[in-house]
Parts: structure tokens; sequence; C-alpha cells
């Protein structure tokens, strides 16, 4: 697993954790609900652009054509519950599914793939 942790102008942290089959953003603490990171560079998106495609042979950025591509939700098995990730121009907005875990999000491939498309539309990745 590699790990590699971005701060923002206001020095908020998050922890991006690359697994074998997914990529999970956290905090350091786990009593954050809503968290707030801003976009005052695009390091940490160019990193999640080289580590989706290392995990995913086949990653190919595209516009999400179903609710299972959109990535504004995901499920937490673990927690049982549900995971929110809102994009604006100077942030990404996280509310995680639990107030006992640190995952604020957890991309699979296709959700990862309509993020950095969004992304790449935004930002010159």
């Amino acid at each position: 697993m590699e790990e590699r942790v971005f701060e923002d102008e206001h020095g908020r942290k998050l922890i991006v954790r690359v697994n074998r089959s997914n990529i999970q953003i956290h905090t350091e603490r786990k009593d954050l609900l809503d968290y707030r990171f801003y976009l005052d560079n695009i390091d940490l998106l160019k990193f999640l652009k080289k580590q989706a495609e290392k995990v995913w042979k086949t990653f190919t950025p595209k516009e999400a054509n179903s609710f299972g591509a959109d990535y504004w939700e995901f499920y937490d098995k673990n927690t049982d519950n549900n995971g929110y990730l809102e994009v604006s121009k100077e942030a990404l907005v996280f509310q995680s599914p639990s107030d006992e875990t640190t995952l604020l999000y957890q991309f699979n491939k296709r959700k990862m793939e309509s993020f950095i498309y969004d992304m790449e539309s935004w930002f010159m990745l």
C-alpha cells in the first residue's frame, strides 16, 4: 500500500492510501464528519490520476453515465453508511460515512474515471 499526505493552505490534511483495488481518502481524526480541503494547487489531483493509472491498467477518464459511475456518493460496507464528495472550483468537500472512521471517501475505478474526467475539464492535469 502506498500512502501520501497532502496539506492545503489552511493546514488541513488529506491522507491518500492506494491499495491494489481502490484509492482511499482519509483524515487524521475520526470525529470529522464534514471536511473541506482547498485546492490551492493541483498536486493532489495529479497524484490521484497517476495512481489510478497504476492501479487500473485500463483507466480512462470519462463522463459519468450512471449513478454507479457518479462519484457524488459511495457506500462504505464497514460502517454500513454512505459517504459523499462535492467539488467546487476551490475545494473538495467530503462527508464521511461515520465518525468512527478516518475514511472520507473510497474510489473504485469507475468513480475515479468520472472524477478525473471532471477535474480535467476544470484544471490542467
